[in-house]
């Protein structure tokens, strides 16, 4: 203000800060997010937020498959989880094609007849079933049943067997064949009750549904 007359000085010769551009994550630091996120994982799933835990699960598969490998131990690990949830959360559509891999998977390294991959294929039959897809799941069951009654694999479950042949009577009666439907219960339940005995829930469930099937025929 003693110089009025003087010019304002030239406030564009002074640049304004721009802030530094963000490193790039380590892999230290990759690997960490991923160790995070499955112990977020774990709490979600504690607290039974199921849907929020596929979420995460779904997103870090990505990242952990970049970083050890796509068919390494913890990726399938990881894999195996995810499947899981998404059929606890009833995501069937979505844990479709994951069991189907899984089993693909397990099977060109154990064998067809692995206990996993059968279970893998077995989960797969239920999401068809609950996506309205009888005659899909119909088959898939009928092919696992070879291996279930197979006491000379390592697959052989007569207890598992049984509940497949249970499903299959009642695809059989949902795609409408009642005589076959019949059939496939009345056998089941005659091998049901002399392996578990007359008085086991399988044998009263069976019971019940051949009654109904009585009533309608």
């Amino acid at each position: 203000f003693l110089r009025p007359h003087a010019p304002w000085p030239d406030r564009a010769r002074t640049p304004a800060p721009h802030p530094a551009p963000a490193a790039p994550p380590t892999p230290a630091a990759e690997k960490a997010d991923v160790a995070a996120a499955v112990d977020e994982v774990k709490r979600l799933l504690g607290e039974g937020r199921i849907t929020q835990a596929v979420d995460i699960l779904g997103s870090i598969l990505p990242v952990a498959a970049e970083q050890h490998g796509e068919h390494s131990p913890v990726v399938r690990t990881l894999r195996k989880q995810y499947a899981a949830t998404l059929l606890d959360d009833g995501q069937y559509r979505r844990a479709l094609p994951e069991l189907r891999r899984l089993a693909d998977e397990r099977a060109a390294e154990a064998g067809q007849a692995d206990p996993q991959s059968l279970r893998y294929r077995y989960e797969a039959a239920q999401c068809l079933e609950q996506l309205g897809e009888p005659a899909a799941a119909l088959a898939e069951y009928r092919a696992l049943l070879a291996y279930y009654e197979n006491q000379y694999v390592a697959a052989g479950d007569p207890q598992l067997a049984h509940d497949v042949r249970r499903r299959i009577g009642h695809l059989l009666l949902a795609l409408g064949d009642r005589a076959a439907a019949h059939d496939t219960l009345v056998r089941l339940l005659h091998d049901v009750e002399r392996v578990q005995g007359p008085g086991h829930p399988l044998a009263a469930d069976i019971r019940r549904t051949l009654q109904w099937l009585g009533q309608v025929r």
